[in-house]
């Protein structure tokens, strides 16, 4: 049973209450009648409550996330493309003082004619910086992997490095990898950074 099934079936529970309570009011009240219905107007009422706010809790799971643009090199607000109009590449930070108040980002990384999205779970705030590092494929040979970095206290996102890995040789003989770690946005770079709360 889902948690709105369980909030119906608790509402209808309320609703025969009250009709009982109804019933019992109008048919006479002695001393005893009285402490006992007030016993279950009190329950009544702490069932209201409890079920207000988990109905609260059920609408803001089932909200939309609301989406803030964090970096876009296509904007042409500075405040938006931090300068890096030719999209975030490594060693490249940006730093928000909100970042910490996310639930999750999603990265738009871009490599050759190959684009991926990459979504993040905001890190929980510990001692160290928290990294992750994402491998896709910019051709049927070619692999890029990123590092990106969330510093420790939340507030900056670094793209730390890049390696880009090609699997070189022809048919039937053995492949060897061609390694290059590049700045170069043909390689790879972030052209967007979305948070969402």
């Amino acid at each position: 049973m889902n948690e709105i099934d369980k909030l119906k079936e608790e509402t209808e529970k309320i609703r025969r209450d009250l009709w009982a309570l109804s019933n019992r009011s109008s048919t006479g009240s002695s001393t005893a009648g009285l402490e006992q219905l007030e016993t279950k107007i009190t329950s009544i009422e702490n069932a209201l409550s409890n079920f207000n706010s988990r109905l609260t809790f059920v609408e803001n799971k089932t909200k939309d996330p609301v989406k803030t643009i964090i970096f876009d090199m296509n904007s042409d607000d500075s405040s938006l493309n931090y300068g890096f109009t030719n999209g975030m590449v490594p060693e490249q930070s940006i730093a928000r003082e909100d970042l910490s108040s996310f639930k999750y980002f999603k990265f738009y990384i871009v490599s050759g004619e190959s684009e991926c999205v990459l979504k993040v779970d905001l890190p929980s705030a510990d001692a160290q910086p928290y990294s992750i590092n994402h491998t896709f494929a910019q051709n049927s040979r070619g692999f890029l992997t990123v590092f990106i970095e969330f510093s420790a206290d939340l507030s900056t996102i670094t793209f730390t490095d890049m390696v880009y890995l090609l699997y070189a040789g022809n048919s039937g003989t053995p492949a060897t990898i061609v390694w290059n770690d590049t700045t170069l946005s043909s390689y790879g770079h972030i052209k967007k950074i979305e948070a969402f709360s």
